[in-house]
């Protein structure tokens, strides 16, 4: 039986320290431009492949909310029916919680962000230099500079970064900077706006490195200021073992001056065992190639530091969840937890040795990537009815009656369909079908970008009293490989789930952007989480 939860309740909830996790079930378009300060957002068509991994318990207190409570409703329904037996959602939705005189905040990554405004612009960590100045400095010598781009490489690979930038992302450059700051040179962090160069360039200086700046507002800045991006910027050099070194003792001082709990790997081993019963996250915060590679502890997210430090809400759903960060010998893990606890993560500790000493301890190691269905995807498929590529194609040249479902998000949908294929999202499938199919005795093949999201809507069709309701084998994946054409563009759909990543900004909408972002500060609805946990003093 589903159970409710009142806008005043919720409010109380998320203002203690209490273990439960707050989802919003709606596109992240509509999550960006308001939603309630720590919620972690997960689309229904997502809620089978990330719920697993975000609240692993499933006797966990989840609450789940949308704009009025419809799609909660439904997303409810899904959870309970693969297990999870601790599930509220917030009547009314968020209406009734701004009727309530409760706050949202907008963007995502808020609590990173926030914070990150609180490093570079109330705790002043991290020096500015202008795109302006850095120009000039550019122009007289170019060689008395090193620009570090901090992000991920497929990320900068898309965007391009500063001329003359070399590429370090997040906690691997702490493991490298020796070898720039012994040179004596100026160095210049960077990221596509403020946060992650914020926390890099404080980093840095926390290092004892006082020659290094932060570019205000990072690429966009650049852009901004009316100067143009290189496309292709290179990996910097592996790091030397001396400084590797340096980054280690750098890290050993933090642990030990910032009491950041350390554990065996009995003790961890012994948290995986009780980890069904209270949530546990690993997060290996080494590179994705070291993680598949050299392998990784079972269970363990791959979630490199830089990135584990900007994500903390696609990462961490279950407030108070105990948190074990690993990398290879307990470096970059120290690094990552220390600005975990930071931003208020009380329950977040260290593999004391890395995967050095969980490797020496002869405990199991998993290599490449982890496998894994979605929840209840076996049991939906064999309850589901298929049609290949093939026969598909087949079809489609005899003009046979029917629908071609596309249940993608829109993105998804406007870079392939098939051609002639009809949009709904999942997530609103139940109540847009009639829109798209008026007879349930006209045949529908359902298809997505992934090969999980047809099933999973063929059985809910076939649920709904629909005659005749195939899902496609593969989704336009096999489509594709069949050599079958797909279909680009939108074919006249108004989609309304149409998110703009930052790195995809115009110039007003990064104008917008940076007056949002340094306004957080004087914001109590952001600012209020850091105020009770104690991190924020000062007042507003």
């Amino acid at each position: 039986m589903l159970k409710t939860i009142s806008p005043r309740a919720l409010h109380n909830l998320v203002e203690r320290d209490a273990v439960y996790a707050l989802i919003d079930v709606r596109e992240r378009n509509v999550y960006e431009q308001g939603q309630i300060f720590g919620a972690t957002q997960v689309p229904r068509s997502l809620l089978e492949s990330r719920m697993p991994v975000l609240v692993p318990v499933k006797d966990t207190k989840v609450v789940l909310y949308d704009e009025n409570g419809e799609r909660a409703v439904l997303a409810a329904h899904t959870l309970e029916r693969y297990g999870y037996t601790n599930i509220y959602y917030l009547a009314g939705g968020l209406g009734a919680w701004k009727a309530a005189g409760y706050s949202l905040v907008k963007g995502v990554h808020v609590l990173s962000k926030s914070f990150g405004e609180i490093v570079g612009e109330i705790r002043q960590s991290a020096p500015q230099l202008s795109p302006q100045d850095l120009k000039k400095l550019i122009e007289a010598n170019r060689d008395d500079c090193v620009i570090i781009e901090v992000r991920p490489a497929g990320e900068v690979k898309k965007t391009g970064s500063i001329p003359g930038a070399i590429n370090i992302p997040g906690v691997e450059l702490p493991l490298r900077i020796a070898d720039y700051a012994k040179s004596g040179k100026r160095i210049i962090t960077t990221c596509a706006g403020r946060t992650r160069g914020f926390i890099a360039c404080a980093t840095l200086r926390m290092m004892g490195i006082d020659n290094v700046y932060d570019l205000n507002n990072g690429t966009l800045g650049w852009q901004l200021a009316g100067f143009d991006l290189q496309q292709e910027i290179p990996e910097g050099p592996p790091p030397s073992a001396e400084s590797r070194k340096e980054a280690g003792r750098f890290a050993a001082r933090l642990v030990q001056e910032q009491n950041i709990p350390v554990l065996s790997v009995e003790r961890l081993e012994a948290l995986r065992q009780n980890a069904r019963k209270e949530t546990l996250y690993i997060l290996d915060v080494r590179t994705p190639e070291e993680y598949e590679r050299s392998g990784h502890i079972a269970g363990a997210i791959s979630m490199p530091g830089g990135q584990a430090i900007q994500n903390t809400d696609d990462v961490i759903a279950v407030k108070e969840a105990q948190v074990v960060f690993v990398c290879d010998n307990g470096t970059r893990a120290a690094i990552t937890a220390y600005w975990y606890r930071q931003m208020g993560f009380s329950n977040v500790s260290v593999l004391d040795g890395g995967m050095d000493a969980w490797a020496n301890s002869g405990l199991e190691i998993e290599r490449g990537r982890p496998q894994s269905s979605p929840m209840g995807y076996f049991e939906a498929s064999e309850k589901t009815a298929k049609v290949d590529a093939d026969t598909l194609k087949n079809m489609l040249n005899k003009a046979q009656t029917m629908v071609i479902l596309d249940v993608s998000d829109s993105r998804a949908f406007a870079g392939g369909h098939i051609p002639g294929a009809r949009w709904v999202p999942r997530g609103w499938l139940e109540r847009r079908i009639a829109d798209v199919v008026t007879d349930k005795e006209i045949p529908v093949v359902v298809t997505a970008q992934d090969r999980f999201n047809p099933v999973y809507a063929a059985l809910t069709l076939s649920e709904m009293d629909f005659g005749t309701v195939w899902a496609l084998d593969g989704g336009n994946t096999s489509w594709l490989e069949a050599g079958h054409d797909l279909a680009v563009g939108l074919e006249g759909t108004e989609p309304d789930d149409w998110h703009v990543h930052l790195t995809e900004y115009g110039p007003e909408e990064a104008k917008q952007y940076f007056l949002w972002e340094e306004s957080l500060t004087h914001l109590p609805a952001y600012m209020g989480y850091f105020r009770r946990k104690g991190i924020l003093k000062d007042p507003l």
